[in-house]
């Protein structure tokens, strides 16, 4: 009897195996079948798209044959390595400073968003209890680095174009003034903007250094790594003389996506620092393939860079040309900005922003087609315009296509738009209640989650950040007013805007009690 029950149970087990490794097989011949599906997309689509966007990319430039074959670890010794910065690395840094017409260089393979942490990190290290004043279009990666380092973040007065939805220089009065009572130790400068407009920044720096010349002055130039190979763009932060500058060379520099550098000059920047802030922060297993991405660009722009921007922006004046001849479509020039911003200086023209207003269509639904019927990749878009940035593997046949795409658009019935600019304006001068390291400190038990729709009144304990540009709207220690809600609720009804907020939705949020 012991016998059978040791045999009833073994059989038993032995279904159990049975299923087990049957349920085995299964998955074994479902994983042959399974393929990648990110590579499956890369290999088969986004290379046929037409892209005016990032990554501005030469295809022609030096390049690693097989990235497979030839990526390697950090303990491949004779190469050198780059946070000391020693052997191969300490070379191409040098020739990269000397290119960007800084003192001394890094390259980072987390863009400008990991450059940011370094430089800010170092910053606070620097000087003890800093306070930094700063455009209000910050990206998101700043307003972070000063909650984690405990920097007290200020703003000067938001400087919207509310027609088009973009964010503006200040005007150079109101920069004087804003040091002049914040008394800052840092002034932190987005320059270029988003869209290529940029203030007077020679003048600028130069004014200010004459009378606050203890003041560093940091630009955040992650839309300019190209500025300074041509007098045709505006003038670059080191040419201008900023102390120091962080660059997102993947943009419009010619490297691979996620790479930037950091450029300084001697003088007001601690290089220990900057160097202690580069190893704690930049991962010890870098790739190679990025650096050498960084590398190769500057290579190509240091030879052949004026004729690359010549080129572009001889593409984008064809295409400038020929958008404006589509009915609906209309360019938005930099004389027509100047005319309308005082703080408007000069403008990347290689950024093409155009007026969507008239097509019957937001410009979240006509990138939306682009992509998704003539696979034509934006830039950036918001409810009026889209922006087209031209990248150095444009040509003119690109310009055809993207062209007929737009013909055939305007010819489509046109739509009567539900929400027009009225309804959506950015919300500006937002009271700020408590300071953002106050805000850093607060226990879990003293906030709340409360609706959007009562949220008026109440202090943020969060960032929310539309993106694109990835600018915040709303930052630790300012006030949920009416206005600020009404843009909320509104910017909820265009399905292609992503919100980065603890509730995407947005249905509600997170503030002090």
């Amino acid at each position: 009897m012991q016998q059978n029950l040791t045999i009833s149970r073994l059989g038993g087990f032995g279904k159990v195996l049975g299923m087990i490794s049957s349920d085995m097989k299964t998955k074994k011949i479902a994983k042959k079948h399974t393929r990648s599906h990110l590579t499956h997309v890369l290999n088969h689509k986004t290379h046929k798209a037409i892209r005016w966007c990032t990554p501005s990319l030469d295809l022609k430039s030096s390049q690693v044959k097989n990235p497979y074959l030839s990526d390697t670890s950090i303990s491949y010794e004779s190469l050198g390595f780059p946070s000391e910065p020693s052997g191969v690395f300490k070379k191409i840094y040098n020739h990269a400073a000397l290119a960007y017409g800084a003192d001394r260089t890094l390259f980072s393979v987390n863009g400008s968003t990991g450059s940011n942490f370094v430089v800010l990190r170092a910053l606070s290290k620097q000087i003890p209890n800093l306070r930094i004043l700063a455009q209000r279009n910050v990206h998101k990666s700043v307003v972070a680095a000063c909650e984690d380092y405990g920097i007290n973040l200020m703003f000067l007065t938001t400087n919207i174009d509310q027609e088009f939805q973009i964010f503006l220089p200040n005007t150079e009065d109101e920069i004087i003034q804003g040091i002049q009572k914040t008394k800052p130790q840092v002034l932190l400068l987005t320059n270029p903007t988003y869209e290529g407009v940029s203030l007077n920044l020679k003048k600028l720096i130069a004014n200010v250094r004459k009378k606050y010349p203890d003041l560093i002055i940091f630009v955040e130039e992650a839309w300019g790594s190209h500025l300074c190979f041509s007098d045709k763009l505006p003038t670059s932060a080191m040419e201008a003389g900023a102390d120091i500058c962080v660059q997102s060379t993947h943009k419009q520099g010619g490297a691979l996506q996620q790479s930037g550098m950091i450029h300084w000059k001697n003088g007001k920047i601690n290089a220990e620092l900057i160097m202690d802030s580069y190893r704690r922060l930049t991962t010890s297993s870098p790739s190679f393939l990025l650096l050498a991405s960084l590398d190769a660009a500057r290579e190509m722009m240091e030879k052949n860079g004026e004729k690359k921007i010549d080129y572009i922006l001889d593409i984008a004046k064809q295409l400038s040309e020929r958008v404006n001849l589509v009915e609906g479509f209309e360019v938005i020039t930099t004389n027509r900005l100047k005319k309308r911003n005082p703080s408007v200086y000069s403008r990347d023209e290689t950024k093409i922003l155009i007026n969507v207003a008239k097509t019957g269509y937001t410009g979240f639904e006509i990138a939306k087609l682009l992509e998704q019927k003539y696979n034509i990749v934006s830039e950036k878009y918001n409810v009026d315009t889209i922006l087209l940035l031209v990248p150095f593997r444009a040509t003119t046949r690109d310009v055809q296509l993207t062209i007929k795409a737009f013909q055939q658009i305007a010819q489509q019935p046109k739509i009567s738009k539900k929400h027009t600019n009225g309804f959506l304006r950015i919300p500006t001068n937002i009271p700020r209640i408590l300071e953002l390291s106050d805000v850093t400190r607060l226990f879990t038990n003293q906030t709340e989650i409360v609706p959007l729709a009562k949220a008026e009144g109440r202090i943020a304990a969060e960032h929310i950040t539309p993106y694109p540009p990835g600018i915040p709207t709303t930052i630790k220690g300012e006030e949920f007013t009416s206005e600020l809600i009404s843009y909320y609720e509104n910017l909820k009804n265009y399905p292609n805007s992503h919100i980065l907020a603890q509730d995407k939705s947005l249905e509600t949020v997170l503030v002090v009690k």
